[in-house]
């Protein structure tokens, strides 16, 4: 743990009182922090690293409560509740989700693009997709994949997520 978050400022330390926990809700420059710091620190700088971290993230903040909702529900009505689901971890950016067909979502988030002020771009390319997929298969989707077809940090108005199963 001092490992990760050595180096943070006065601000930052105090906000995660020396732990890091997986259900918290963090101030999103410190959260794109952590992330570049976990990315560098523990994953040899491949941001593909941090999708354990999203998974694990997904899992434990998928309550009992939660699961049953899940269960109960479908995939589908998951990504319908996009929107809440978002602000779930960020009190900034919009989650849409258009439904393409049975099946197939597009997820459309609107979100800063300074990562001072909306998440920045390792949690929308790798975290977000992992997140999606982990939610899913929790509400019954088999071979579910979410694909970051678009992106704000490179040139896009918003990031965009493509999700489908089979």
């Amino acid at each position: 743990m001092k490992r990760w978050t050595s180096g943070l400022d006065a601000e930052q330390g105090a906000a995660i009182h020396g732990l890091i926990l997986p259900n918290s809700w963090y101030p999103v420059r410190l959260w794109n922090d952590l992330v570049d710091r976990y990315i560098a620190q523990f994953g040899g700088g491949d941001p593909q690293s941090f999708r354990q971290v999203a998974e694990q993230v997904a899992e434990t903040d998928l309550n009992t409560f939660f699961k049953v909702l899940l269960k109960m529900g479908s995939p589908a009505l998951v990504l319908r509740r996009a929107s809440s689901l978002w602000e779930r971890y960020f009190d900034v950016g919009v989650m849409e989700p258009v439904e393409r067909g049975p099946r197939h979502f597009l997820l459309r988030l609107t979100a800063p693009r300074s990562v001072e002020r909306g998440p920045g771009p390792v949690t929308c390319a790798v975290g977000v997709p992992a997140w999606q997929e982990r939610a899913l298969r929790s509400a019954g989707a088999l071979g579910v994949r979410s694909t970051h077809v678009a992106c704000r940090f490179k040139g896009a108005t918003t990031c965009e997520f493509d999700v489908i199963w089979p």
